[in-house]
């Protein structure tokens, strides 16, 4: 059977006690990183209201980008579609206990990637016929996001907080050990979590050579436990004591007697890059893809592949968008708290 437990720990602890008191500090933790995940997310939208507002009124230095939106947006859907069937059919295999195939893993890893790309690209259609601040623009864009990820049941990595550890007890003469492994698909939340000293990295992969730093003998000892402890049928659901570190809590995270705290929100601005420069570049390198991805389309005829699209993408993080970033770095406004708060949205 091949085993993959990339994201296992051996846990410093000596009793069930202990343990729990370590996923209450965890949980701590990690409502303290959901907040800083969430929050940026929101303030990176609404700086990009501004800028969008400020750009497609200068219609030179900004290119329509609405064929490119409904594509990045039919991909994504397309992308979790896939992974809500990939779901139901792991869950099939695992009830007939049977082995997980190792193309299922890919294709997982491939959906994964494809909603993470596509998240960040963060293409937004044009709002019109609202005025609002673009802060609370932002807000609301989050929070549809997060009400139809929730009655989808589909996932939004960039804003994906949930956390859980999965604890396994081995029971011996001398006492018991415990192991666990840690599920946080967000990497800022994974490895603020991952870093706790009481958790020390012990991850397992089914491959004859073992890492640099560590023997073959310590391998081989290192793969017969993982084994015994996630049983014969390789589920670890059946075999651990789950601790639930963080829910998709979204916006709740941010609420005072039940209403939104806008000053909360705002009180990480300093954590995401608000410089006339950072925001010239992303705008001119999706100006670029744009221009490729029109040229393209018109060239083929048809529906461009995705395999174009990632090729696209790609490219443009190495192409030469110097004049464009010159040009649109003349006309951007400087962001400051009160700019999210008041500037309308067109």
């Amino acid at each position: 059977m091949s085993l993959k437990v990339y994201n296992g720990f051996k846990v410093n602890l000596h009793s069930l006690d202990e343990v729990a008191d370590l996923s209450a500090e965890l949980r701590t933790q990690a409502a303290g990183v959901a907040r800083l995940v969430i929050a940026k997310e929101v303030l990176r939208r609404a700086v990009r209201y501004v800028d969008q507002t400020t750009l497609m009124s200068d219609k030179p230095y900004f290119s329509a980008i609405s064929k490119l939106s409904d594509v990045v947006t039919n991909l994504e859907k397309a992308a979790q579609n896939c992974k809500l069937t990939l779901a139901v059919l792991e869950r099939a295999i695992r009830d007939a206990g049977k082995e997980q195939p190792d193309e299922l893993t890919t294709l997982s890893l491939m959906l994964d990637c494809i909603n993470d790309v596509t998240s960040r690209l963060d293409i937004e259609s044009t709002t019109t016929g609202i005025r609002s601040s673009p802060l609370r623009q932002a807000i609301y864009s989050v929070s549809e996001d997060i009400l139809e990820a929730n009655r989808s049941r589909s996932r939004l990595p960039a804003l994906d907080v949930e956390a859980e550890l999965w604890v396994f007890r081995e029971a011996s003469e001398g006492g018991c050990r415990y192991f666990a492994m840690l599920h946080a698909d967000n990497r800022d939340m994974y490895h603020a979590l991952s870093d706790h000293p009481s958790l020390t990295p012990m991850p397992y992969w089914s491959s004859p050579d073992p890492p640099d730093n560590l023997y073959r003998e310590e391998w081989s000892a290192r793969s017969a436990l993982w084994k015994q402890l996630l049983g014969d049928a390789g589920i670890p659901a059946q075999n651990c004591t789950t601790f639930s570190l963080c829910g998709y809590y979204g916006l709740s995270l941010f609420s005072e007697n039940g209403t939104l705290s806008e000053p909360a929100i705002l009180s990480y601005l300093g954590e995401i890059d608000i410089s006339v420069e950072a925001r010239a570049d992303y705008w001119a390198r999706r100006q670029w893809s744009n221009r490729r991805f029109r040229d393209l389309n018109e060239k083929m005829g048809t529906q461009v592949p995705f395999s174009q699209i990632f090729k696209i993408i790609d490219e443009a993080k190495d192409a030469d968008v110097s004049l464009e970033k010159s040009q649109i770095e003349a006309v951007l406004p400087k962001i400051t708290a009160d700019s999210l708060i008041t500037r309308p949205c067109a």
